[in-house]
């Protein structure tokens, strides 16, 4: 007999989550907005009113993100598809996950090799979605960290995160080739007079700008798919142990960006002390003392999910 899956009825998600989730909503929309004001005056510096046309229509939002055949998956990542007959109980686990999020399809899963890599990767979206494990996370990982892990992605791909990021791409790349035409023409039309020196200091400016705006957006959208990994499980301490586990695997790797401060604009993920302590702000309180003092000294980045 299969053990059942210990998804907890969690109440305090139903008032708390709903904030957390709508508080990060709106910090996705505004870095949106701001690439795309940015975008807006850099191609008001080179055309006025058409060149702002122009360049808006070169960053339009492309459509969703349609389903990877098995082969290309396979060319491009190295991973072997994975099906019911092999992991039973991993498919009974996505199965019951996808249910909660209510996604019409199920996303293929895939095994990448590596017995000593954790990470975990979420390509498409609702219409057609795949989750990529590391073979080291399904060794290592307990079969409710596992849960959690499964719920993080099918959080992004029920959030359509990869159709927002793709978006948040074409925008920073609308914006540094904007940026570069515009130097370009401030230089053959004015050759570095005062006048347009604040212009130019801009358009040098607005491409990092861009990426920084960016990584918030990614930051935001993982802190968005961790509380919805909660609400479609329930079980905060499954989630947190496998953070605790991606964290002391990357521990080496994410030494040099373990500093608070402005280091952190530059991450692509929030710190795990960061999204522990989202998480336990969320979670039931008869969950939160075992894990205050555990992870108060986190600072690292966690590089998978």
């Amino acid at each position: 007999m299969q053990r059942p899956m210990r998804f907890i009825h969690c109440t305090t998600f139903a008032w708390g989550g709903s904030r957390h989730q709508a508080a990060n909503h709106r910090s996705s929309g505004l870095a949106i907005a701001a690439m795309t004001l940015l975008l807006a005056v850099c191609g008001w510096i080179v055309g006025g009113i058409e060149g702002v046309h122009q360049a808006l229509a070169l960053s339009a939002p492309g459509p969703n993100c349609s389903a990877i055949s098995h082969e290309t998956m396979f060319r491009w990542f190295g991973v072997r598809l994975l099906g019911p007959a092999e992991l039973p109980e991993l498919f009974n686990i996505l199965i019951d996950v996808c249910n909660r999020a209510r996604l019409s399809q199920l996303p293929d899963i895939y095994c990448l090799p590596g017995p000593c890599d954790m990470n975990a990767y979420a390509l498409g979206g609702p219409e057609g979605a795949a989750i990529i494990l590391t073979e080291g996370l399904l060794r290592r990982m307990t079969r409710d960290e596992v849960a959690g892990i499964l719920a993080h992605e099918v959080a992004h791909i029920r959030n359509n995160d990869a159709w927002t990021m793709s978006w948040a791409a074409a925008l920073h790349r609308s914006i540094e080739w904007t940026s570069l035409t515009g130097l370009a023409l401030l230089r053959a039309q004015h050759s570095g007079t005062p006048d347009s020196r604040p212009l130019a200091a801009l358009l040098r400016a607005a491409p990092s700008i861009a990426q920084l705006l960016r990584l918030a957006l990614s930051r935001t959208r993982e802190l968005d798919a961790d509380a919805t990994a909660l609400e479609l499980t329930g079980d905060s301490q499954a989630l947190i142990a496998a953070l605790d586990k991606l964290e002391r695997h990357h521990a080496v790797l994410s030494a040099t960006a373990c500093e608070d401060g402005p280091m952190r604009l530059l991450r692509s993920h929030p710190a795990t002390s960061e999204r522990v302590g989202a998480l336990l702000s969320l979670a039931p309180r008869t969950f939160k003392s075992s894990y205050v003092n555990e992870f108060a000294g986190y600072a690292g980045e966690t590089t998978a999910t």
